[in-house]
């Protein structure tokens, strides 16, 4: 995911609004790919800790 780009002195100064409404858009596209990407974590996460409160995680057959 993209790194967050920075608000240069000549951008503040000279954008246009639409090009600060782009912007904004993008900004927030990429807020929502790393919102979906926590989200995923966080499911996994709580999957991974119920397996092991079952005793069911690590699992010993067919370990590399």
């Amino acid at each position: 995911m993209a790194e967050r780009p920075k608000i240069t002195a000549l951008y503040a100064e000279h954008a246009s609004p639409d090009s600060i409404r782009h912007e904004i858009a993008k900004a927030r596209a990429t807020r929502n790919q790393w919102e979906k990407h926590i989200d995923a974590l966080d499911a996994l996460l709580a999957y991974r800790l119920a397996q092991v409160d079952a005793g069911s995680w690590p699992t010993t057959e067919g370990a590399r």
